[in-house]
């Protein structure tokens, strides 16, 4: 069993496994000495899916369509050595000297330049620049173009159409066969079914510490992916650090 659960710890040696909890220790000792508080609750249980349930659908089909809008974020820092004393060798501090950050669409009309910063306090210009840009974007895609007339072809497609472009379902009366168009250029795009139009509408969410109803404020807020070239390694300590 050992062998199964010890990928879960950065240890490559022998592991001591609790049978309850199936948490893997380096020591024995140290295993001992969980055992008393583990065993006061409930033993880990796996629950498998029915016979009928264990098959996986992919739903979130919302996924496969381009994003209309995001960013691309890069950081540059200056390598500052840091004062060793003899208890520690010296290592460089990395300190954020300027970002730079692009505006991605395939819309030319709201395409703008690569926005570059050198100066003082990067961070705090940066996180300045992207809430800018989330508003921005906000009051963007707020604004609805309706549909433009169909061609004679798109028609005939529409009419045709017996399953949903997007799901290949059949349409149905409860899930009724709609026109889904670009809400930014009002250009036809495909016939899909109502559930399908639903799901493709740009993802709504609530600024973290934001009371404010959004009705009153006039500006809805939605879904800005922003990317760091290898953010995982290195840019994002410079966030969570800040």
């Amino acid at each position: 069993m050992s062998r199964l659960v010890a990928h879960r710890s950065k240890h490559r040696g022998k592991s001591f496994l609790c049978n309850s909890c199936l948490h893997p220790f380096k020591y024995q000792s140290a295993l001992d000495n969980h055992i008393p508080y583990c065993l006061q609750h409930p033993a880990q249980m796996v629950v498998y899916p029915d016979e009928s349930d264990a098959v996986l659908k992919f739903e979130a089909r919302n996924k496969q369509h381009p994003i209309g809008f995001y960013l691309v974020c890069d950081f540059e820092s200056f390598l500052v050595p840091t004062h060793a004393d003899r208890y520690t060798r010296t290592i460089d501090r990395h300190d954020v000297s300027g970002f730079c950050c692009y505006r991605i669409t395939r819309y030319e009309q709201y395409q703008t330049p690569p926005i570059v910063y050198i100066g003082p306090d990067p961070i705090s210009k940066f996180y300045d620049h992207v809430i800018s840009e989330s508003h921005l974007i906000d009051q963007i895609v707020s604004h609805h173009v309706p549909m433009k007339p169909l061609t004679s072809q798109q028609e005939a497609e529409f009419r045709t159409a017996t399953v949903c472009r997007n799901c290949d379902e059949p349409f149905s009366s409860h899930n009724y066969k709609v026109r889904h168009h670009d809400h930014l250029s009002g250009q036809f795009l495909f016939t899909a079914c109502n559930n399908c139009n639903l799901q493709l509408k740009a993802t709504k969410c609530r600024r973290p510490g934001d009371k404010r109803p959004t009705p009153d404020a006039g500006e809805k807020s939605f879904f800005l992916p922003v990317l760091f070239h290898n953010g995982k390694n290195y840019d994002f300590h410079f966030i969570l650090k800040h």
